[in-house]
């Protein structure tokens, strides 16, 4: 199967995944999280700042950022090429690259090389650490340039067998779903 064939595939099952599992698998997976090590270790969180498809990110940007944290988000400049972006409880955010929130406010030339934690999103994930994205490839270009734990966040249901993988995949640490993977 081409990552191209699979992306349609989960796609398809995550639309008929209901608001009620999304929204428990979520808080489950974002309870993981926050008691996981890698974030009561870490001092910076990069996360993605997730949309109605993905496990809810707002309980684990306010937990780390409750715990004194330095919280960096994404922020797209141009397709295929994101920055972090550090925001505060007071941070604002707008409709930003195919309608996700950003950061209304932030710096261009901020270079970021080093984050403790990394939360990725994806569409699917497997138990070996593959992920599949949206294909944009956003997050592999960020992650070839940053040392970081890179956790990715899947619901179970999504949890794929096997990912076609190219060259430039760049593996995950480790998959979160509501099952605590």
């Amino acid at each position: 199967m081409t990552k191209k064939e699979l992306r349609t595939e989960i796609k398809g099952i995550i639309s008929t995944l209901s608001a009620d599992y999304k929204a428990s698998a979520g808080k489950a997976i974002a309870e993981t999280v926050v008691h996981s090590p890698a974030f009561i270790n870490a001092k910076s969180v990069f996360v993605y700042v997730s949309t109605d498809t993905e496990p809810d990110t707002s309980q684990i940007i306010r937990e780390a950022l409750k715990r004194g944290k330095r919280v960096f988000v994404p922020k797209c400049l141009r397709k295929g090429f994101m920055i972090p972006v550090e925001i505060t409880p007071a941070t604002r955010f707008i409709p930003g690259y195919m309608g996700i929130s950003e950061p209304e406010e932030y710096d261009e030339d901020i270079n970021v090389t080093e984050i403790d934690l990394s939360v990725i999103p994806c569409i699917t994930a497997s138990k070996k650490g593959e992920r599949l994205g949206h294909g944009a490839g956003f997050y592999d270009r960020f992650l070839e340039k940053v040392k970081t734990y890179k956790l990715c966040l899947c619901f179970n249901e999504l949890i794929s067998s096997e990912i076609p993988t190219d060259e430039h995949d760049i593996l995950m640490d480790e998959i979160i779903t509501e099952e605590a993977q």
